[in-house]
């Protein structure tokens, strides 16, 4: 039937079923008593509810919860789930960092244009198919089996990200540690790692100009001393990527803890972890709104707002802005990670998830829009200080945040308290995405090798070193470089744009837009409207696409913050391979479905069942091991 996203064979004779094969290799239910009460049914309980849609009753296909990967007890632990990995730091971090790099208002611009084709129709889309289907992002694309390289490039992705994010969490945490002393270390300029060009900040203006004049002399410029205490104690940071240096030995040590953590919130499993969760979510917040209202009373903090809100029209035609716009709301959001539709797979199967999602995706953006308001109040304030303009107050890089936080820390009453919990907040926001991106990809791995899930302890213990061996580059002198790279090609930019796309094109157009809609409709007795499905299948492909076509046509190389010195070549290769790892999966696992599944058949037969299975009519008594399995079946 049309509306049953696989094909059931139909049976030549009733026969008895074996309970001991493996699901593909049961036989199929006898056509002749489609609504026999057998006692043991080949593939039971399907709940048909009616569903409105084109105005007329249709029929969807509601399957049997799985009640073995662990669901959500309370009303809103999902909701709360979300805000965990969703608000992060992409919003406090990265969110000013590009909004800064591209001339506040004018990103803004373009940041909400995404936000509208993009972000909110897809992350509806990944949350209500995750619920749906009760599966991560591999095992789900058997219903669209030519489509299944985009849940690997999902984990790619994701991989990619959780290989660099516990390095930022001890960036904070190292910070965290500092704040515990009377004078903060970036507070003054008589450390052993500051320069001749330093200040703090509590020079006079006499002072300033006089220093600022020798250096221009030596075409120097200013720093302050939060920049050199970032730069040359916390990194020690070299010029180029290729100058290692050493082992920054104590974020090694830091990135070792930060591990433990996560494991040890996840060996039993994200729904276990409710109170872990509940605070990672809501804590930030409080903090956010101190930080927001101490920036504002901040001399100069009307500066920073004023670049924050003012548009510069004529960077809109600089395609870095609408590249940078484009990935920062696919990132900020988590869509393409695999992440949400894990998330998804762990609730009831009438939860509201579009009720939830909706409202994630406004908590999203505009915790997004008040970081800024912080972030930007600050560096109004810091650009009084050094009597610079504010588009040269810090370089635009990775750790801009670093930069702005320590800053404010300094001026508030009870600094050490606040630098203590500013920085707790950077660490919870970093564990707490870390932790739910970590449950996306073994959930998917889980989902396709079973073996792990009885072997969870185990198998996640060595996931979590592999990955802490991996974050060691990226805690050298020059771990800053490499996480730069990672961060701009293997985990956002050309990968995540090609993956969503065509994560998309699967669903929408594979899957079915209306049958997501339908899908909703039966979930949660929500009628979505037409306009969900146009952007489904059109606006939200069209917008991934072309952005992904402008990158490459307008392609920039990576440079190193605050320089106009490009990474070396073989540095931007390797970020193609690193764009590759995830991309490549979408073709290959393709060309592997069109010439090894399904030989019996046609090469247009093979091409028509990988899109949408349903379209072909099996009439042997068996089908396809990669459909059937997908099909639950009663033991």
């Amino acid at each position: 039937p049309s509306y049953l996203p696989f094909p059931i064979p139909p049976s030549p004779s009733p026969i008895t079923p074996s309970h001991h094969l493996p699901p593909h290799h049961l036989p199929p239910p006898s056509p002749q008593s489609p609504t026999s009460t057998s006692s043991t049914p080949l593939i039971p309980s399907f709940q048909m509810t009616n569903s409105s849609r084109n105005g007329k009753n249709d029929d969807i296909m509601t399957q049997p919860e799985d009640t073995e990967r662990g669901q959500w007890d309370g009303k809103f632990d999902f909701l709360m789930s979300m805000i965990a990995y969703a608000v992060g730091l992409g919003n406090v971090w990265r969110f000013p960092y590009l909004c800064y790099k591209n001339g506040g208002g004018t990103f803004l611009v373009a940041y909400a244009f995404f936000f509208v084709l993009a972000a909110v129709p897809i992350f509806v889309m990944e949350v209500s198919i995750g619920q749906y289907l009760q599966k991560g992002a591999m095992e789900m694309w058997r219903m669209c089996p030519l489509f299944k390289g985009v849940g690997i490039g999902n984990v790619v992705i994701a991989f990619m990200c959780i290989a660099y994010f516990c390095v930022i969490v001890s960036w904070a945490i190292f910070y965290m540690i500092s704040s515990f002393n009377s004078t903060f270390p970036w507070e003054t300029c008589n450390n052993w790692w500051n320069t001749p060009n330093c200040l703090s900040g509590n020079e006079n203006a006499t002072v300033v100009a006089a220093l600022t004049a020798k250096l221009k002399l030596l075409n120097q410029e200013t720093e302050t001393s939060v920049e050199q205490f970032w730069e040359k104690r916390v990194l020690y940071q070299t010029d180029s990527i290729d100058s290692f240096g050493g082992i920054q030995w104590e974020l090694m040590t830091i990135m070792f803890f930060a591990w433990l953590v996560i494991y040890f919130a996840l060996w039993k499993g994200i729904t276990s972890a409710r109170k872990f969760v509940y605070f990672c979510a809501l804590f930030p917040y409080f903090l956010i709104f101190v930080l927001l209202i101490r920036g504002l009373t901040l001399e100069g903090a009307s500066t920073g707002i004023h670049f924050y809100l003012t548009p510069n029209i004529t960077k809109l035609a600089d395609t870095t802005v609408w590249k940078d716009a484009g990935t920062q709301v696919f990132y900020s959001y988590g869509v393409g990670f695999g992440a949400l539709i894990a998330l998804g797979s762990h609730n009831k199967r009438d939860h509201n998830c579009f009720r939830d999602a909706v409202t994630m995706c406004f908590v999203n953006g505009s915790t997004s829009i008040v970081a800024g308001f912080a972030i930007f109040s600050i560096l109004g304030h810091m650009s009084v200080i050094a009597n610079k303009d504010i588009s040269e107050i810090v370089k635009p890089g990775v750790g801009l945040a670093f930069l702005a936080y320590p800053e404010v820390a300094t001026r508030l009453p009870l600094k050490q308290l606040w630098a203590f919990l500013f920085f707790l907040m950077i660490t919870i926001l970093g564990l707490d995405s870390q932790v739910c991106m970590m449950e996306g990809l073994f959930t998917a791995l889980e989902d396709a090798f079973p073996i792990l899930r009885r072997h969870k302890k185990i198998a996640l213990g060595l996931c979590c070193f592999g990955f802490f061996l991996l974050g060691i580059p990226m805690v050298t002198y020059s771990g800053v470089h490499w996480l730069n790279l990672f961060d701009q090609y293997g985990a956002s930019g050309y990968a995540l744009l090609f993956v969503v796309f065509f994560e998309v094109i699967g669903l929408s157009w594979g899957f079915g837009a209306e049958k997501i809609r339908g899908a909703i409709k039966s979930m949660t007795g929500i009628q979505l409207s037409k306009v969900w499905v146009l952007l489904w299948k059109y606006a939200s492909p069209m917008t991934s696409f072309l952005l992904f076509v402008f990158c490459l046509v307008y392609f920039k190389p990576l440079y190193y913050a605050g320089t106009n010195q490009p990474y070396p070549t073989w540095a931007t290769a390797f970020g193609f391979f690193l764009s590759s790892c995830s991309m490549l999966s979408i073709p290959l696992y393709a060309a592997y479905y069109l010439i090894f599944e399904n030989r019996h058949l046609s090469f247009k037969e093979r091409l028509i069942r990988g899109f949408r299975p349903t379209s072909i009519n099996v009439t042997n008594g068996s089908q396809r091991a990669e459909e059937m399995t997908f099909l639950p079946t009663a033991q």
